[in-house]
């Protein structure tokens, strides 16, 4: 059964701590010895799990897979070879060859840290690169006003330098844990980042403390150094057999409103409460302090001005693409026309807005033989075509929408009949008139069903759409190519209506022949 995460971690520390305890009771030499040997076989265990999860990976998670083999068996071998050297088998080129080869795994972490990240492109990538300056920069802040200072001030610089040369890279690394671990949503069970991010911080706490135990001269173990090296040696192998966050994947919620998003600002909080805590006590900052602190300000300062560039960049782009899917949602994607649902919006304000409307419905006639010989691709054009000719024909106030298929509908207001059958007269000419599809001449031709409102009724767009298509398929009874108005039975006037229960069930399509009502054109 795996052990659960919880549990590894209490495990983990009960090790260190336990041998933090221990060592003070052993001779110096098995105290050395003995760390050795854990953090060898802790790294090589780690080696060995990302080299294992290596070979379930692809693309930047296996080459951070990679990076991380490498790095944990370079400390692993080092470790080896400080172990050989106090066992006598090696000179001191031993340890000179594994400070050499610890300092090279402590370089490719953030190696390692930053194949985990999710690529970013464009200001993203320049806000990152900001965050990392900014919290390795409040790293380094707290580093030389605890540890470094104080070594300057009582030491010369060349005994901490090799020290130094661990800290840098361990404080970059942590910055590229922080600021990765505050934007990357882990998977189920996945928690190697945060373990990774947690071994660097670690490791570079304990540096700092070596750096301060070889200034006071205290033993190399003392003030957790001895429990450090192990815990982040054993958080490496625990991060070593988890998943990466999936590439490029970044969860928002994380980045705006979850507790991971205060993780980069940690240590610059930490570091201007220092800085703080110095100018109240002391009254006086250093040079060197001074300078990192507007150092690591100005950063934050261009990190919120980078984000307030991409805030107004993504406020933007989120308008457009609302925009477009209003459009979208509006109007029929091959002809650009208005759709059935634009077409109920407009037309029931046009209705309830103007004193008279009225209401064409248009059915292509000859449509399918085009669609058949020349295709759908021809089929799509020639509707397009008939859309733009539509539009041109029309007034901006008018309404015209496709409703599907070889069907359009019209909606025009405060217009007479004479000037509506004008209108449905040169509509028809218009679409009829001769088109070029995929290099051949066709033409179409058009049946118009026309319904008008009257003043006073109460007029529905739904009413006016099946009134109208009655109209239609009379024109279409007729021999196609015609235009025929709806009108109640008994009445003179196309779209009269009379009052009274029964007036739905009287009304009728209007007799061929009859002017104004039917009008009949030659069929194209």
């Amino acid at each position: 059964m795996r052990t659960s995460l919880p549990s590894a971690l209490l495990f983990a520390v009960a090790v260190a701590f336990g041998f933090q305890a221990a060592v003070p009771h052993l001779p110096p030499v098995w105290g050395y010895t003995l760390s050795d040997f854990l953090i060898m076989l802790t790294a090589a265990y780690a080696s060995v799990g990302y080299w294992r999860g290596a070979r379930r990976h692809a693309g930047r998670a296996r080459a951070a897979m990679v990076v991380g083999a490498c790095s944990a068996g370079l400390w692993s071998l080092g470790n080896g070879l400080f172990l050989l050297t106090r066992s006598s088998l090696l000179g001191t080129a031993g340890t000179d060859i594994g400070g050499l080869l610890s300092l090279l795994a402590t370089m490719l972490l953030p190696v390692g840290l930053i194949l985990i990240a999710a690529p970013a492109r464009g200001l993203a990538r320049v806000r990152r690169l900001i965050d990392i300056a900014a919290v390795a920069g409040a790293i380094l802040i707290l580093a030389w006003q605890f540890i470094l200072a104080p070594a300057v001030a009582t030491t010369d610089l060349s005994v901490i330098i090799a020290d130094v040369h661990f800290l840098v890279p361990e404080a970059l690394a942590v910055a590229l844990a922080l600021v990765t671990a505050s934007t990357s949503a882990p998977t189920r069970n996945a928690h190697a980042l945060h373990l990774l991010a947690g071994a660097a911080a670690v490791l570079a706490v304990t540096m700092m403390i070596v750096v301060h135990n070889g200034v006071r001269g205290s033993l190399w173990y003392e003030h957790g150094v001895g429990a450090g090296f192990v815990l982040g040696a054993i958080l490496m192998a625990l991060s070593s057999r988890h998943e990466l966050p999936a590439s490029g994947e970044a969860d928002v919620r994380r980045m705006v409103i979850s507790v991971w998003a205060v993780l980069p600002y940690i240590p610059v909080i930490l570091a201007v409460a220092a800085v703080a805590v110095v100018q109240v006590v002391t009254g006086q900052l250093g040079a060197v302090l001074v300078w990192l602190l507007l150092g690591t300000f100005c950063l934050v300062l261009l990190r919120q001005l980078t984000s307030l560039v991409m805030v107004g960049s993504m406020a933007v782009t989120l308008q457009e693409q609302k925009a477009h899917l209003a459009y979208q949602a509006h109007h029929d994607p091959l002809t650009g026309l208005p759709n059935r649902a634009a077409f109920r919006e407009r037309g029931a304000a046009a209705i309830s807005d103007a004193d008279r409307v009225a209401l064409l419905l248009l059915d292509l006639d000859g449509f399918k033989p085009i669609n058949d010989s020349l295709g759908h691709s021809g089929g799509d054009e020639a509707l397009v075509t008939v859309g733009h000719r539509l539009a041109a024909a029309l007034r901006p106030e008018d309404v015209v929408c496709r409703l599907g298929g070889d069907e359009f509908a019209v909606l025009v207001t405060d217009i007479s009949d004479t000037d509506t059958t004008s209108l449905a007269q040169r509509l028809l000419t218009t679409i009829s008139a001769p088109m070029t599809i995929h290099g051949s001449t066709v033409a179409v031709g058009v049946s118009i069903g026309i319904t008008p409102s009257q003043p006073g009724t109460a007029d529905s767009l739904d009413r006016l759409l099946r009134e109208a298509d009655l109209a239609m398929y009379d024109a279409k009874a007729r021999g196609k190519g015609a235009i025929s108005y709806f009108r109640d039975a008994g009445s003179g006037h196309p779209g009269s209506r009379r009052n009274g229960p029964s007036s739905s069930s009287a009304r009728e399509r209007m007799p061929a022949g009859s002017p104004p009502a039917s009008m009949r054109l030659d069929a194209l």
